[in-house]
């Protein structure tokens, strides 16, 4: 039988023939039928013999080799919740506000802090106005993503809108030396850096008082203490100097137990000084 170059159905039949000798290429030769082994179609399998085996030496080497899996690279494992990092026995202390630094010109190097200690610029300590003296806490900038481990051995920072102040030293390694603040993430921890809860005994023995004004005039300073005391009750009057090296009079009102009684508390001495330029916030007695 003749080859006709211009039948499809010819066309047809080759390339079939030709895939069958790829799928018997290796197996004993079977005799074509007589009407095609002195043909064209004969020769075609022929030559298409040894082309077949280079293709299925090739389709057999990429069925057969291993797969590429896309590596993803290693990274630190995901930040835990906060409700993750509570340890058995308490919660642990979590706040997220703007931090202040102190300790350079200002005057401050060398003073007694609030806990009794003398304050040192160089050290990894902080100032906050309701954590225990003694609290380790990890300070976050969210701005430069560092951190550090400070101790509490202060109070405040007494501006309204701050949440912590932290020493040169520190304000150094969280890298807001140069701004002055940062928006930081804190969290209570232990010696070794762990999440830990706040200490209960030592919460309780240390009531939480609101702080009204610092206030330097003794006119203005009597007067405030007199309304206060017809609507809250006994108000204690806390010396302090300030950066310049002033010295004023912290007017402080109540004692509480609970902070819920604490921001009720405060929250009404505000509306009674709507107004007058007063921000009321909750500290600690000591």
């Amino acid at each position: 039988m003749d080859f006709n170059v211009l039948s499809t159905q010819n066309w047809s039949r080759a390339f079939n023939v030709w895939i069958e000798d790829i799928q018997v290429v290796c197996h004993p030769v079977v005799a074509a039928p007589q009407d095609i082994q002195h043909s064209l179609l004969r020769k075609i399998r022929t030559l298409v013999r040894y082309p077949s085996l280079v293709v299925m030496l090739f389709f057999t080497l990429h069925c057969t080799r291993p797969q590429a899996v896309p590596v993803t690279p290693l990274s630190e494992p995901a930040e835990p919740t906060e409700d993750s990092k509570e340890p058995v026995g308490g919660q642990v202390y979590a706040e997220t506000g703007e931090a202040s630094w102190y300790g350079g010109a200002d005057g401050f190097a060398g003073r007694e802090t609030a806990s009794g200690e003398p304050f040192n610029p160089q050290e990894l300590t902080c100032a906050h106005r309701t954590l225990p003296f003694g609290t380790r806490v990890e300070v976050r900038s969210l701005a430069t993503n560092r951190k550090v481990i400070l101790r509490v051995n202060d109070r405040g920072p007494f501006v309204k809108g701050r949440m912590l102040d932290v020493s040169e030293k520190a304000a150094h390694a969280l890298g807001m030396q140069g701004v002055g603040t940062a928006r930081v993430r804190i969290k209570s921890v232990d010696a070794q850096g762990r999440p830990a809860p706040l200490d209960a005994d030592v919460l309780r023995g240390n009531p939480y008082t609101i702080q009204v004004a610092a206030l330097r005039d003794p006119g203005n300073i009597q007067r405030l203490s007199q309304e206060l005391l017809k609507v809250v009750g006994p108000v204690n009057l806390q010396e302090a100097q300030t950066k310049g090296g002033v010295t004023v009079k912290r007017v402080r009102v109540g004692s509480f137990d609970r902070l819920e009684d604490a921001q009720r508390t405060a929250e009404e001495i505000a509306l009674l000084l709507k107004g007058r330029g007063l921000d009321p916030f909750i500290t600690r007695e000591h």
